[in-house]
C-alpha cells in the first residue's frame, strides 16, 4: 500500500516506523527542514521537504493515485486542505487530525466529508475518552472496548498478595469463582508473553484480561482492585482535554475540580464548564493539594501542558492518599516508567491519535482497534464471512499464529469467551490480541 503521512511530527514519524516496517511503501513531507532532516536520518522512508497543503509538493512526492493520505501536522487547516487536494489527485482514503471543535459541527462535518475529508481525527476527544475508560475502572493500567463496548480488555498489575499468583491460568476461575476472562498477554521482564492454561502468574507480572465488560468489575473485584466508582475526580490543568473530561464527567453525576495555574484561563474555564469547581492555582504546592482535601478524591487526572508538572502532582496526591493517578505524558518514552513510580495509568496524546488512525490502514474487515502503549501489540475486531476456512475447525485446530490469541467472540447479542473447541460461525466477531510479528498472518487469515 502507497501511504503519504503528511507531517513528520510524534505522531507522524510513529505511524511512518509502523507502516514502513510492514512493508508499506510510504513517502512523509514536512515544511520544517530541522524535522525533515531527523526524519530522513531516522526513518526507513521517502522524505519530500515542503508545505502538505501544496499541489505541487503532493505531486513531487508521488501522491497520485496513492492508497492513503494522512495529515497529522498540529494545524487543522494545512491537514484539511491536504485531504482536499489529494482527492483531487485520486488518494484512495483521507485521514485528518483535527482538533476544533467547530469543525465537527454537523453541517460542518459533512462538508468535510464531501470536499475530501473522510476521517477525522481529535486527539483531544480521544484521549478524554480515554481517561474516562480508566476512571471506569480504578486500578486499571489500560482499558480498550470492542464489539460496541461489549468487550473490554484491561491491563492490570498483580499485586504481590494476591492469592492467584503461582496458580495455572485454567484453574483460576474454579478456584476464585471469578467470571470467565481470556488472559491474552502478559509483560515480564520486559518481554510479552502469549500464555496458555499452565502458565502462572507472577507478583508484578503486567496482565491483560479480556472479557465481557458487564463482567469486569467483577473480575477486577476477584483480583483484589477497589472497584468502587469514582464520584469526586481533581483534573490539573484547564487545557482541551481537561474540557472535554470535565463535561463528559459533569454528565454522569461526577463531582470535578479542575486547578490552572493561569489566572485568565481559569477564569474562562469558569465562565465555559457548568458544574465544575475551577481552582486558580498550582498543582505542585503540596499545601493546595491537601487543603482541597486531595487524599479523598477517587482519582486525579494531571492533564497539564507540563509534563514535569503532570508527574509531580500526581505523585504528592498519591502520597496524601488519593485512589487513582493518571498523568498525560508527551513523551512516550516516560510511559513504561510511571507504574514504578506509583502512577497508575498514563495517556499519551500522540500515541492514542496513531492508534486512532492505525484502525483505518489495516486490511480486511477491522471494525475497531487498538494499540498497547509498551509493546505496540494490536487488538483487532474482525469479522468472519462464510467462505473462511476458519468455520471448518475448532479454534484449537486454526492455524492462528503463535504470538496471537483469540480473547473473545461476539456471536448476535452474546459475548462468548472463547475454549479449544469453539467453532466460529457465519456472521461471527472476533477480538484477537496480536504482537507485531504475528500481524500479517492474522490479516491474511481473517482477511
Amino acid at each position: 500500500m502507497r501511504v503519504i503521512v503528511v507531517g513528520a511530527g510524534e505522531v507522524g514519524t510513529h505511524l511512518t516506523a509502523h507502516l514502513s516496517d510492514e512493508g508499506h511503501d510510504v513517502v512523509v513531507i514536512d515544511v520544517d527542514p530541522e524535522r525533515a532532516e531527523l526524519a530522513e536520518g531516522s526513518l526507513n522512508a521517502m522524505v519530500v521537504r515542503g508545505n502538505g497543503a501544496s499541489g505541487r509538493v503532493l505531486d513531487r512526492a508521488g501522491a497520485q493515485g496513492a492508497d492513503m493520505i494522512i495529515a497529522v501536522t498540529n494545524l487543522d487547516e494545512v491537514n484539511i486542505v491536504a485531504c482536499v487536494i489529494g482527492r483531487t489527485l485520486g488518494i484512495g482514503r483521507r485521514v485528518a487530525r483535527v482538533k476544533e471543535p467547530d469543525y465537527y459541527v454537523e453541517g460542518t462535518a459533512r462538508s468535510l466529508r464531501q470536499v475530501g475529508v473522510d476521517i477525522m481525527i481529535n486527539p483531544d476527544l480521544a484521549a478524554a475518552l480515554e481517561i474516562e475508560r480508566l476512571i471506569s475502572l480504578p486500578g486499571a493500567s489500560d482499558v480498550s472496548d470492542f464489539g460496541g463496548a461489549r468487550v473490554r480488555m484491561v491491563g492490570l498489575y498483580v499485586d504481590e498478595a494476591s492469592d492467584i499468583i503461582g496458580v495455572p491460568l485454567k484453574e483460576i476461575s474454579a478456584r476464585t469463582g471469578m467470571p470467565p476472562a481470556t488472559v491474552v498477554a502478559i509483560e515480564r521482564n520486559e518481554r510479552t508473553l502469549i500464555p496458555n492454561g499452565e502458565t502462572k502468574l507472577r507478583a508484578e507480572d503486567h496482565v491483560f484480561i479480556m472479557g465481557e465488560t458487564s463482567d469486569m468489575s467483577g473480575i477486577m473485584n476477584h483480583l483484589g482492585y477497589d472497584v468502587r466508582p469514582c464520584r469526586n475526580v481533581m483534573i490539573v490543568g484547564a487545557g482541551p482535554i481537561s474540557r472535554h473530561l470535565a463535561r463528559h464527567l459533569v454528565d454522569q453525576n461526577v463531582q470535578v475540580k479542575i486547578i490552572e495555574l493561569r489566572k485568565a484561563k481559569a477564569e474562562r474555564t469558569a465562565e465555559e464548564i457548568d458544574r465544575v469547581m475551577v481552582l486558580h492555582g498550582d498543582a505542585t504546592d503540596a499545601e493546595l493539594l491537601e487543603s482541597e482535601s486531595v487524599g479523598e478524591m477517587d482519582a486525579i487526572i494531571a492533564a497539564s501542558d507540563d509534563e514535569e508538572t503532570n508527574i509531580m502532582s500526581c505523585l504528592l496526591a498519591r502520597h496524601l492518599g488519593v485512589r487513582k493517578a493518571i498523568a498525560l505524558m508527551r513523551r512516550s518514552n516516560y510511559i513504561p516508567l510511571v507504574h514504578a513510580l506509583g502512577i497508575d495509568a498514563a495517556i499519551s496524546v500522540r500515541l492514542n491519535t496513531a492508534s486512532t488512525i492505525m484502525k483505518y490502514v489495516r486490511r480486511g474487515d477491522v471494525l475497531s482497534f487498538a494499540q498497547l502503549k509498551e509493546n505496540e501489540a494490536e487488538v483487532l475486531e474482525l469479522a468472519v464471512h462464510g467462505d473462511t476456512s476458519l468455520l471448518k475447525k475448532p479454534l484449537a485446530e486454526l492455524n492462528l499464529p503463535r504470538h496471537a490469541v483469540i480473547g473473545a467472540v461476539l456471536r448476535g447479542n452474546h459475548v462468548l469467551i472463547p475454549r479449544g473447541d469453539t467453532h466460529l460461525k457465519d456472521g461471527d466477531r472476533v477480538v484477537v490480541f496480536a504482537l507485531p510479528k504475528a500481524l500479517a498472518a492474522v490479516q491474511k487469515l481473517f482477511g
